[in-house]
């Protein structure tokens, strides 16, 4: 597929144009389309500005997002607090969540806050990169309330939960040359990976997702459109693992941020609740030795031999182990020397979205 290089730096003020073509406040259109594009420019699209054209839109027209709202601090104690995000955007809700965790991190040392009504966080490695950068240790548990039954228990290709991704974040101390962040669903596959293969017509990997015949399905527009359910992660040879971690992340969501959990939410709207926790190290030991261990680790790691005839697997990106976050930081690397690729029926969706919504000033390289 050829795709059309859109510079970060043309792409940002577009998506902020568009968020704030709805209505939604300058400061938070900014936000959005900030950390849209930082997924964009770190090889996650599924999370990037292609929710601009599918899925927020209809988030926005069925009252799930609310353009005015902004978060809050609910009850608050030396250590904890509960944000409440008043249903704006999450991207906003996750910064004023990260920032009153880090605050209350770095003067007690250990810090848990509970979140709300944050629509769709979007991608959470985001708030671990932003925790990991304050040199705090960051966990983050995360449910979809109710509507977003994407994924099937083991045994069933009945939707019941969300993908319910689970974050963690460490500063690597100068180490290596960026944080050290792992941010995975709990499905075989973030929702947002299919949404995106369906934009662009492409097929689905088998394994995935299953119906009820126990047949997989690999058309991307037959599972949006109802049919199957995604496996969780570790599909059908060990998808009680990834259920069992998501039954998890549900429940941490749902007490600490007191929330639903799926099958209590009775308005059935799409709605992130989180538990973020985080950590100061240095109160354990020292940034000097900390960097030791993580030298120490990453050169065991990549000591190991790696022969062609032992894969890494279909969804890794090259033959051999990278350190969690190294993938991300290698294609943001690429992407803002060469620009960030979308796909043709991406740019006609943004194209159509401008027009519609009266927004001009296209990126360049749409025209």
């Amino acid at each position: 597929m050829e795709y059309v290089r859109v510079p970060a730096e043309d792409l940002e003020p577009f998506a902020r144009r568009l968020t704030a073509a709805h209505g939604v406040r300058e400061e938070v259109a900014a936000q959005v389309a900030e950390s849209l594009v930082a997924a964009d420019l770190r090889g996650h699209r599924s999370h990037g500005t292609i929710r601009l054209a599918r899925f927020y839109p209809d988030m926005l027209e069925q009252g799930g997002i609310d353009p005015a709202g902004a978060p809050a601090v609910v009850r608050e104690t030396a250590t904890t607090a509960t944000v409440d995000g008043n249903n704006t955007f999450g991207h906003a809700v996750g910064r004023f969540a990260v920032d009153v965790l880090a605050e209350k991190a770095e003067e007690s040392g250990v810090a848990v806050v509970g979140v709300r009504n944050a629509t769709h966080l979007g991608r959470i490695g985001e708030w671990a990169e932003r925790a990991a950068d304050r040199d705090l240790v960051f966990a983050a548990f995360t449910n979809t309330g109710s509507l977003a039954e994407l994924v099937a228990a083991p045994g069933s290709a009945t939707r019941r939960l969300g993908t319910n991704p689970l974050g963690f974040g460490l500063p690597s101390f100068g180490a290596v040359e960026f944080p050290l962040v792992l941010d995975v669903a709990t499905s075989q596959v973030a929702h947002g990976k299919v949404t995106k293969r369906s934009v662009e017509n492409e097929p689905l990997p088998e394994g995935w997702v299953v119906d009820e015949n126990g047949e997989y399905v690999t058309d991307s527009h037959e599972y949006e459109e109802g049919r199957g359910a995604l496996l969780p992660l570790g599909g059908l040879v060990s998808g009680y693992k990834g259920f069992g971690l998501a039954m998890i992340a549900e429940l941490f969501a749902g007490m600490l941020g007191d929330a639903f959990v799926s099958g209590q939410d009775p308005d059935g709207i799409v709605n992130n609740a989180a538990a973020f926790l985080a950590v100061d190290p240095e109160r354990f030991s020292s940034a000097e030795v900390n960097r030791a261990r993580i030298e120490a680790l990453v050169e065991y790691i990549d000591a190991a031999e790696y022969p062609e005839a032992v894969p890494a697997g279909a969804a890794a990106r090259g033959d051999r182990a990278l350190v969690p976050g190294e993938a991300e930081y290698r294609t943001r690397t690429e992407r803002a020397a060469e620009g960030i690729p979308l796909a043709p029926e991406t740019v006609s969706l943004f194209v159509d979205l401008a027009e519609e919504l009266g927004v001009e000033d296209l990126p360049p390289s749409f025209r």
